[in-house]
């Protein structure tokens, strides 16, 4: 009899508090959503720091390949390996031919 008058007594306290237990669940529900989203923003700020140092070694990479190109790319680099491996030689005075343009 007493479990009955113990129900009967808690459905009448939650009827009467209505807003209390809206409150209590929308404070409960709102407290998981700022643990979730914090460690969403964890996870993006890993990610994040992750990506910017991908960038800096793919700059640091496009730098030197940059200056492996123009030290390849030196006069004085081209005219060698024309004279060691094509054996030419640089014209002199008197055998320079001049192309005009039409």
């Amino acid at each position: 009899m007493s479990q009955i008058q113990l129900e009967r007594l808690i459905s009448q306290d939650w009827r009467q508090h209505k807003l209390a237990g809206v409150l209590l669940l929308a404070c409960i529900v709102s407290a998981l959503a700022v643990v979730y989203l914090a460690h969403l923003n964890r996870q993006l700020t890993i990610a994040q720091d992750t990506y910017y140092q991908q960038r800096d070694q793919l700059d640091t990479q496009w730098r030197n390949l940059l200056l492996e190109q123009r030290s390849l790319a030196e006069h004085s680099r081209v005219e060698d390996i024309a004279r060691r491996s094509l054996n030419m030689q640089r014209p002199s005075g008197e055998r320079e031919i001049m192309v005009r343009p039409q």
